[in-house]
């Protein structure tokens, strides 16, 4: 049996013992359709976990009203998550969000709504992000790379594709502060330009998910997150823990709602979508896409939340992003 599948299937069995422990008594809930506003274009991960969990998890709601997604991009995700901050709080309107919009907007001051301000609904997978180079890269391995890069101070030019001060932009950053090593930083906007510029060698790396597996153009070195593929090609790429240096991250993508969506509705949204995790149809999109669905509670998911937060904040002063 293949670890994907040994995965999956100890995540049904979570699921069905979480659904069957959740007592949702709110009856006339919900009364209306359940808006899922998904601040990313149509067609990206997101998205894609978004489309097919809300079509499982519909059946599963005690009134069967439709799920309907929106998807709300623009502002670094800020925009959608915004509009589900100031929806009504009845648990109508939720949001399928990434780290960035929860864990690094707020601390600039520019968002209406901070991360203490929702709860969670239910953790649905983390995001691995590595080091990356060129596939045909002299830079064959982390050890290698590290080599270079302490002979080199400065000479390693990486991108990310959220932008000056966005997530993996901090992971980077604070992967090299605790090894101790020189990396310049050059903004792109967009995994498609951050990869286009490596090939063309305009940087000679980034901080990315990996697709190595299904013939990506970029080889990663070293995990800098909790996380890794699940693909066991992925097994003898080192994390920063595994080289001793305390530099690691979660990148968590799941559902949100507001802090005032009373707990049955909360316990009830939590159902509907954990037996969508537990659906084969879903569960064949985490084998797709290499990656490990989460198993942790909504309080450990709470913890996550609230962890990432106060080290982006820490990392955001110290790189003098903000006050």
């Amino acid at each position: 049996m293949t670890r994907v599948k040994k995965l999956v299937q100890g995540l049904a069995l979570f699921l069905a013992a979480s659904v069957a422990s959740g007592a949702a008594v709110a009856q006339d809930f919900p009364s209306q359709p359940i808006k899922v506003i998904v601040p990313f274009a149509a067609g990206g991960l997101t998205d894609a976990f978004a489309r097919a969990m809300a079509r499982i998890a519909q059946d599963h709601l005690p009134n069967k009203q439709p799920i309907i997604i929106v998807n709300k991009p623009g502002g670094g995700s800020v925009i959608g998550v915004t509009d589900a901050f100031s929806a009504e709080p009845d648990g109508h309107t939720i949001a399928f969000v990434t780290s960035s919009a929860i864990v690094i907007q707020p601390h600039y001051g520019k968002t209406d709504y901070k991360a203490t301000d929702f709860q969670p609904i239910l953790h649905v997978y983390d995001i691995p992000n590595a080091i990356t180079v060129q596939v045909d890269s002299e830079l064959k391995t982390y050890a290698d790379w590290e080599k270079w890069v302490r002979a080199n101070p400065g000479g390693f030019t990486y991108g990310t594709s959220s932008g000056a001060g966005g997530v993996t932009h901090v992971l980077a950053e604070k992967f090299a502060a605790a090894a101790g090593i020189d990396i310049r930083y050059v903004p792109f906007e967009g995994s498609a330009p951050l990869t286009a510029a490596i090939m063309g060698g305009q940087v000679m790396g980034g901080v990315q998910l990996p697709d190595f597996h299904s013939g990506g153009e970029t080889r990663p070195l070293v995990f800098v997150t909790k996380s890794k593929p699940t693909d066991p090609m992925y097994d003898a790429i080192p994390t920063a823990a595994d080289l001793g240096i305390d530099a690691m991250a979660t990148v968590f993508s799941g559902l949100i709602g507001n802090k005032n969506i009373p707990a049955d509705r909360i316990a009830i949204l939590h159902d509907a979508f954990a037996a969508a995790m537990a659906d084969p149809v879903v569960q064949q999109l985490f084998v797709t896409y290499s990656l490990e669905p989460s198993t942790t509670t909504n309080a450990e998911f709470a913890d996550i939340i609230s962890y990432e937060s106060d080290e982006n904040s820490k990392m955001l002063k110290k790189l003098g992003l903000i006050n």
